[in-house]
């Protein structure tokens, strides 16, 4: 089996990474972030290069060598860049509003659904008004760690999840949703 060869991952000027086996930490300009190294990799630290090598000549040993390089480069980007996620909702009366340390989502229910933001999350929302859609609410989540602002995000989008014959919902920004035509539709034709 070959080995694959991955490129280094480049410290910027603005992180601090320190290795103590079995935990790697990244300091940067927005915050601090740790992981445990998996025993599968050996990680190595020259100049300002970060090098993921195979431990074994194995499969499992190779897939473990992708994953981390991935989690540490997305380490180093959350403490330097952060990330951002963005979901729209959408829908007659669908709103939502901060309330104390969670998410209130008004989506139709005859109560509102209250989603917990954890404390290293910040939530914005902007409302637009739009003609053809109606009102669109725009919630953005940023954060320094990719999997919470992911999990906080799929927690919002499953208290409603966004209707394809209607085009009301909870859907990510990028999330493209195919209107279906309805069964009345398809018998007058």
């Amino acid at each position: 089996m070959a080995k694959k060869r991955f490129s280094p991952i480049i410290i910027p000027k603005e992180a601090k990474v320190t290795l103590s086996y079995p935990e790697i930490s990244v300091q940067g300009p927005l915050g601090t972030l740790e992981m445990r190294i998996s025993s599968k990799v050996i990680v190595e630290i020259k100049e300002n290069q970060i090098f993921v090598k195979n431990r074994e000549n194995s499969k499992e040993s190779s897939a473990h060598q992708g994953t981390m390089r991935s989690l540490i480069t997305n380490l180093i980007n959350g403490v330097v860049k952060g990330f951002e996620k963005t979901l729209i909702i959408q829908g007659t009366g669908y709103r939502a509003q901060l309330s104390g340390s969670g998410l209130q989502l008004f989506l139709g229910f005859s109560k509102p659904k209250t989603v917990t933001l954890p404390k290293e999350i910040k939530c914005e929302l902007k409302v637009v008004k739009s003609a053809e859609k109606g009102d669109l609410t725009y919630v953005t989540l940023k954060g320094i760690n990719k999997q919470l602002v992911g999990d906080v995000a799929a927690r919002i989008k499953k208290t409603r999840k966004p209707d394809p014959y209607k085009h009301k919902g909870v859907r990510y920004e990028d999330e493209v949703l195919r209107k279906k035509v309805g069964k009345r539709a398809i018998v007058q034709a």
